[in-house]
């Protein structure tokens, strides 16, 4: 027996074989190797080359479009895809229903085939762009086992009605579902009814499986009887569940109120919803419904709705729950605060008015209950009410430590018209009951808070720049004027206040006052007390007064003036008011002398004061 080894030699782009005997057994075992790696390396070769050789900027062959291979340039893909997904959807195709046949195109039923997508999602998704080992693996893939793109329709169910219409006069009818509706205190049911239309599912399940295989077979047409989402035996249903909710009558207490319920009030309440329910998707096993599950899964027309099951949920609209509680219970419910009105008499405060809480009903808290009873069928229920304190009263006093009344302020306002003593009320009402902490500065301003025609204030004269105006919240200089007063006979440190431009009326005796002007100027003090300060204001007749009550730590006051001196004809003037503080050992704690500074009234003219400018006469010039 003879062994003899190859020679493979490559001339003139030939293979050339010549076959040598080995010239031994270790010969043959390296030839033997030798040539089994040069297969291996030869196949591997191929396995990358041909790819790259055949198959870089170009369409596999074996990847097609239906059974249209797609084989060509890269460059050209989208519009061959565009090409051919035109020309198939206008294809000359027929309809059959009821024995009798007509020609069409599937553009004309509804049925379209979107090229553009079609392409965009094979570029996207199934063409690798660059030489890479996917790319070398998805080459060979698809020449072996070849690869039939996605393609994108989409289908429009009224055109294919129309050409139903049309052409077979088709009578279709849409399904009615069952309604509620709510009279004289009844519930009433509009039954549903079944309506007849095109079994589309059977219709796009046959256009699928003539795309898949590119051709233009006779389409069937199957009516079917639509049933309506929501049956009159669903709605049946839901109306023993809400009538089960006048088994007994529903009521509610809020505070000292009982109120009950009539039936039309609750039934206006009531929302009764379409709702989805949990459902499986069947087909029947009749022509062409075997290849429907499969035809779902590929790209395009959603039916998703045909899996769906509907029944009715009922709920309670919070909106309206809450404009009854508002417009029916609350305004019996409510109750406004009053403040107590205090006095210091034989050493101790007293209440000479007692206070009296606000009473407020929690109206959100009340709707969830009221829901929440309803469905779960309770008949009777107490809605939240709560009290809350007033800001001034007795045990407020007492919590806060404080004893005494340290000092009152008074001003006259005889004489102020109406709109004025109006803003007095306004303005002076955000001060009472407030409280100064101890170690802390009061300003007048930011306590005040806004001033304008959304708070409540009137027009009336203000001093601004070199004039009387009316704005907004005139007379609130009445206001910081008296807390100035109080505070500075409380032996408080004042840390900020100016006087008027010119000496004012309401502000006498002139040294004693102080005004403010959002945002400045301001009044601010310190209390530098023992315990928290309370604040309250009180008008009487006239008279305002701010009442300080606090804790004392004995601290002695004495005031000098107020004294006027320079006086002028033309109504300025100045003013002093010294402020001097002691410890309760007779130690002077802080002096405090407020000079004023008056101009004269002149300066600042009211409306309709204003005279026209003077014209002087020019004098002649010339001789005797």
């Amino acid at each position: 027996m003879h062994i003899y080894k190859f020679i493979i030699d490559i001339k003139n782009n030939k293979l050339n074989f010549s076959m040598t005997p080995p010239d031994n057994v270790d010969n043959k075992r390296k030839f033997t190797g030798t040539l089994l790696l040069q297969v291996i390396l030869f196949l591997f070769f191929l396995f990358i080359v041909a790819p790259f050789v055949w198959g870089v900027g170009r369409i596999n062959p074996r990847v097609y479009l239906g059974n249209v291979s797609l084989r060509g340039a890269v460059s050209e893909l989208e519009s061959k895809i565009k090409s051919e997904c035109s020309s198939y959807q206008t294809k000359p195709i027929k309809i059959f229903f009821d024995g009798k046949s007509i020609s069409t195109s599937l553009s004309e039923v509804g049925f379209k085939v979107d090229g553009e997508k079609t392409s965009e999602n094979l570029n996207n998704s199934f063409l690798y762009k660059n030489f890479s080992p996917k790319y070398i693996v998805k080459w060979w893939e698809d020449l072996l086992l070849g690869f039939k793109i996605p393609v994108f329709y989409s289908f429009e169910e009224k055109d294919l009605q129309s050409f139903l219409k049309n052409n077979f006069k088709i009578a279709l009818s849409e399904s009615q579902e069952a309604e509620f509706r709510f009279e004289n205190n009844n519930i009433l049911i509009t039954p549903s009814k079944k309506g007849v239309g095109v079994d589309n599912l059977f219709f796009v399940a046959q256009a699928l499986e003539n795309l898949k295989k590119w051709e233009s077979n006779q389409i069937k047409i199957r009516m079917v009887e639509i049933n309506p989402d929501i049956s009159t035996s669903e709605a049946e249903s839901m109306k023993e569940t809400l009538e089960k909710l006048f088994d007994y009558p529903f009521a509610f207490k809020a505070k000292d109120y009982n109120f009950n319920i009539p039936k039309n009030i609750i039934l206006s309440w009531i929302e009764v919803k379409k709702d989805q329910k949990i459902g499986s998707f069947s087909v029947d096993e009749k022509e062409g419904d075997v290849k429907v599950l499969t035809n779902l899964i590929t790209a395009g027309q959603d039916f998703s709705d045909l899996k769906k099951k509907y029944g009715f949920t009922w709920d309670v609209n919070k909106v309206a729950v809450e404009a009854f509680l508002k417009k029916e219970v609350e305004s019996l419910i409510y109750r406004k605060s009053e403040n107590g009105i205090l006095a210091f008499e034989n050493n101790e405060i007293k209440e000479i008015k007692s206070s009296s809480p606000e009473v407020v009903m929690d109206v959100a808290k009340s709707v969830e209950m009221i829901i929440s009873a309803l469905k779960n069928n309770n008949y009777f229920i107490s809605l939240p009410v709560e009290e809350k304190p007033a800001t001034i009263s007795l045990a407020k006093v007492k919590e806060l430590g404080l004893t005494t009344l340290l000092a009152s302020g008074e001003s006259n306002f005889v004489g102020s018209p109406v709109n004025r003593r109006h803003n007095i009320s306004v303005g002076s009402s955000k001060f009472n009951g407030v409280i100064i902490e101890k170690d802390s500065e009061f300003s007048f301003i930011t306590t005040l808070g806004p001033v304008d025609k959304s708070t409540g204030y009137l027009p009336e004269l203000v001093i601004k720049q070199d004039k009387t105006i009316p704005e907004y919240g005139g007379g609130m200089c009445q206001v910081s004027s008296t807390a100035f007063r109080g505070a500075v006979k409380a032996g408080l440190r004042i840390t900020e206040r100016q006087n008027h431009a010119y000496p004012v009326q309401y502000y006498s005796p002139q040294g004693t006052d102080a005004t403010v002007y959002i945002p400045k100027p301001d009044l601010k003090f310190l209390n530098d007390t023992p315990a928290p300060i309370l604040l309250q204001t009180r008008m009487e007749g006239n008279l305002l007064y701010f009442d300080f009550f606090g804790k004392s730590d004995e601290r002695k006051v004495e005031l000098e003036g107020p004294r006027t001196f320079d006086k002028k004809p033309d109504g300025s003037m100045k003013a002093e008011w010294i402020q001097k503080v002691f410890d309760k050992n007779g130690n002077l704690l802080f002096q405090k002398n407020f000079l004023s500074k008056y101009e004269s009234p002149s300066k600042f003219p009211h409306p309709g004061d204003e005279k026209p400018p003077t014209v002087k006469k020019k004098k002649k010039k010339g001789g005797t």
